[in-house]
């Protein structure tokens, strides 16, 4: 019934500090919040029915949740500090030793932070030569007829290629958002591309790279086509790996495909 906190109380009313350990212990691991409310009732209860410091601080090395500075307000005035100086020095060593980690996290926080402005860096120092001959990797057409996008890779495709080769696995607010963004950039998407998600093997219409360079072209607009468009090649990228399952030919393709070899 996951009455704990009800069960503690009654323990600690029939002066049963057993008791209330057991059933401070049954709550969830999860549930620290819950287990350490717990704990500092019996600790209280110790402290405030016996004034037991022994029994206190044993309560301390028992429960993992409990510190030095949680039980300290139960105590009366009178108490020396003798009484808590193992445990104080104790919680000051486990602080210490977390400052200590937390230090060496910081430390490689901002090694890591190097490493990747110097990627960044080196990323935005770094090019590649497109060849006149060079081809697109979808459609096999020259490269530089019409718009493209070169991945460090080195694998290239036309703009519209790349939109009708990665259109099949976006989702539909991606596809949706795209939509949005050629709309907004005056750019028909073409036969390969709709808002629904359908796509065809045949390429894109040629006008969506031939209006890309229009007046009226957003600079955020075409940054965020980018990003859903280019984030990554996709035939090095994660969509390969997603999709090494998926047969070369689909289904309703098949028997067409077949009677194509004969």
């Amino acid at each position: 019934m996951d009455l704990f906190e009800e069960a503690v109380q009654l323990a600690l009313e029939d002066d049963d500090v057993e008791l209330a350990r057991i059933n401070a212990n049954k709550p969830y691991e999860g549930d620290e919040t819950l287990r350490k409310k717990l704990w500092l009732m019996i600790a209280r209860h110790v402290i405030e029915s016996s004034e037991d410091v022994g029994m206190a601080m044993e309560l301390l090395t028992e429960c993992d949740l409990l510190k030095i500075e949680d039980v300290l307000q139960f105590f009366p005035d009178f108490v020396t500090i003798d009484h808590f100086k193992d445990a104080i020095c104790s919680s000051l060593q486990e602080y210490n030793e977390h400052i200590e980690s937390l230090k060496r996290e910081m430390q490689e926080a901002t090694d890591s932070g190097e490493m990747i402005r110097q990627d960044i860096q080196e990323m935005r120092n770094k090019y590649q030569v497109v060849g006149a001959q060079q081809k697109c990797a979808v459609c096999s057409f020259p490269l530089l007829t019409r718009e493209f996008y070169m991945f460090p890779c080195s694998h290239v495709f036309h703009a519209d290629c790349l939109l009708v080769e990665i259109s099949p696995h976006l989702n539909t607010r991606q596809r949706n958002r795209i939509s949005d963004l050629y709309k907004q950039l005056g750019i028909s998407v073409g036969r390969g591309f709709t808002a629904s998600g359908s796509a065809s093997a045949s390429a894109a219409a040629s006008e969506a790279s031939d209006d890309l360079n229009a007046p009226s072209f957003s600079e955020q607009a075409r940054a965020d086509l980018d990003d859903i468009v280019a984030s990554e090649c996709p035939y090095c990228g994660e969509l390969m790996i997603r999709t090494i399952d998926m047969p070369f030919i689909a289904p309703e393709e098949y028997d067409d495909a077949v009677k194509s070899w004969l």
